[in-house]
């Protein structure tokens, strides 16, 4: 609301020796009571407050009406001040409740992390678990291979002794013999003897290669695991 001429005249007044009463809220004195009580029925009348003040009247109604309007003013007064308490427990509850609400929050937060670590450690575990697991059936098989590898190479070793053996034996019976039906089918004989001694190494090798083949992976999967392979 704009000041007004009363307001100015009111404002003027409160520097005045002559103010009644020590109070800094104190703004009529013996100068300006007719604006002080104009200004004060105004505002009354503002804001809602029953009939306007008389302070003046000796009528007995009117003083009660004075009395009635103050008395409003005094049940707001106390309606207010009951209002600033119970909105200012309100807000210490709030508080409180936001305090225990952040302290839950972190508390639980805490316990998520707890689990996410120990979700993770299980994991790890597990892999590793499986790993190992599937290490150890890589190391069966290897072995199985190497031993494996091991008999072939003797057969091949064995064969080897035997088809020279062979050979010479031949060679020798060739150069005793005479009875032979002539030198082609010495050599038809003798080529069918070592095609098939050559069939069968070639068939040797390529098992060796694969066999090798094979071992190689499972040494380089023992590496890569760091087992403690024998390889």
């Amino acid at each position: 609301m704009p000041p007004t001429e009363t307001d100015a005249d009111l404002r003027r007044s409160s520097n005045n020796p002559a103010t009644l009463g020590m109070s800094e809220y104190a703004f009529a004195d013996l100068n300006n009571l007719e604006h002080c009580a104009k200004y004060l029925n105004n505002t009354l009348v503002t804001f809602g407050f029953p009939a306007s003040l008389d302070l003046f009247s000796n009528d007995p109604v009117s003083v009660a009406r004075t009395c009635n309007c103050i008395y409003a003013l005094l049940q707001q007064r106390q309606r207010d001040v009951e209002f600033r308490e119970s909105a200012n427990e309100q807000r210490q509850r709030l508080l409180s409740d936001i305090s225990r609400l952040e302290a839950k929050v972190e508390r639980l937060e805490a316990q998520l992390s707890a689990k996410d670590r120990e979700i993770a450690t299980m994991t790890r575990t597990q892999v590793r678990t499986q790993q190992i697991h599937e290490m150890k059936k890589k190391e069966k098989e290897y072995i199985k291979l190497q031993e494996r590898l091991n008999q072939v190479l003797m057969e091949k070793k064995k064969e080897s002794r035997s088809g020279m053996e062979i050979m010479n034996l031949l060679q020798k019976e060739g150069r005793q013999r005479g009875t032979w039906n002539g030198k082609k089918t010495d050599n038809d004989f003798y080529k069918k003897i070592v095609d098939a001694y050559e069939a069968k190494n070639q068939e040797l090798v390529a098992e060796n290669a694969d066999l090798r083949h094979y071992y190689g992976q499972c040494r380089d999967g023992a590496k890569f695991y760091g087992l403690g392979l024998k390889v």
